[in-house]
């Protein structure tokens, strides 16, 4: 078993998908924590603000690094990683792989482009990020890996197959590269959040869904990121969060037939409705 940090004060983290969101709560915490902080998202403008929010909280500029990069594309890649490297000595101890990208609706009534583009980014972008970076985590001190999952890493929802599918596949790479890197001392953890207050549902490729996904018990990404680190303390492999979550994913497991029935009438009755529920969004 690798040996457990007991805190995050000076260790050398990459986090993706840090310019909103989960990503840029992992950044806060991490340097509010005192930890090196390399981190990179598309929107260079919004980066560059949580970078200064940062700092000013506290931590050193030099701690704080922005790198704007398209995780899609191999030169960005590349040059992120070139940056990590030269700015925190070659190694690594914590990559947080928070970015990605969703789709809402009918699997019907999507172009083949859609599952094309989130695969891209939720699950290619996200596997070349994990190759990348090994050979920096081998030298870390007592290095971890944490991929951002979801609920629907386990159970595919209705209104989402596309990002069902793209976090399944997530969650079988998570689950092999643990097994193969546990040889070099790396410890790898899936993080399965429910939804989230994030600016997430702005940022989707396609949004023909006619329900709205909102939930007053929706976790904070602050909350989100703040488990998710207390996971890397403990060691865990595997956190699902939230209590409906848990007990979405355990009734999945042992009544996989009720919950078939379960969804199945309610996405009948969602789309009877559908016309309805339509002219009440345009309406907003």
């Amino acid at each position: 078993m690798p040996r457990r940090r007991s805190s995050f004060r000076g260790a050398r983290c990459l986090v993706t998908g840090a310019s909103s969101g989960i990503g840029a709560a992992f950044a806060r915490l991490l340097a509010a924590e005192g930890a090196r902080v390399v981190m990179t998202g598309r929107s260079a403008d919004r980066l560059s603000a949580v970078a200064l929010e940062l700092t000013e909280a506290g931590a050193a500029p030099a701690d704080v690094v922005a790198v704007a990069a398209d995780l899609t594309d191999l030169d960005d890649r590349r040059m992120l990683l070139d940056r990590a490297a030269e700015r925190l000595g070659g190694a690594l101890d914590l990559v947080v792989n928070a970015a990605g990208v969703g789709a809402y609706g009918r699997f019907e009534s999507h172009e083949p482009s859609v599952l094309r583009g989130l695969l891209e980014v939720n699950v290619i972008a996200l596997a070349e990020v994990c190759r990348g970076v090994l050979p920096m985590l081998r030298r870390g001190d007592r290095p971890s890996l944490l991929n951002v999952g979801s609920i629907v890493a386990r159970r595919g929802l209705p209104g989402r197959p596309e990002y069902s599918a793209s976090k399944f596949a997530v969650a079988g790479l998570t689950e092999a590269i643990r097994a193969e890197w546990a040889i070099d001392g790396i410890h790898v953890l899936l993080l399965n959040p429910g939804f989230t207050t994030t600016a997430f549902e702005r940022n989707l490729l396609v949004h023909t869904a006619i329900y709205r996904t909102e939930s007053h018990r929706s976790m904070s990404p602050d909350a989100v990121a703040r488990a998710g680190l207390d996971a890397v303390l403990r060691g865990r492999n595997e956190v699902t969060l939230t209590p409906r979550g848990r007990l979405l994913l355990a009734f999945n497991r042992f009544f996989p037939r009720f919950v078939d029935w379960g969804f199945g009438r309610w996405t009948r009755r969602l789309y009877a409705d559908a016309p309805a529920l339509a002219a009440a969004e345009s309406r907003r």
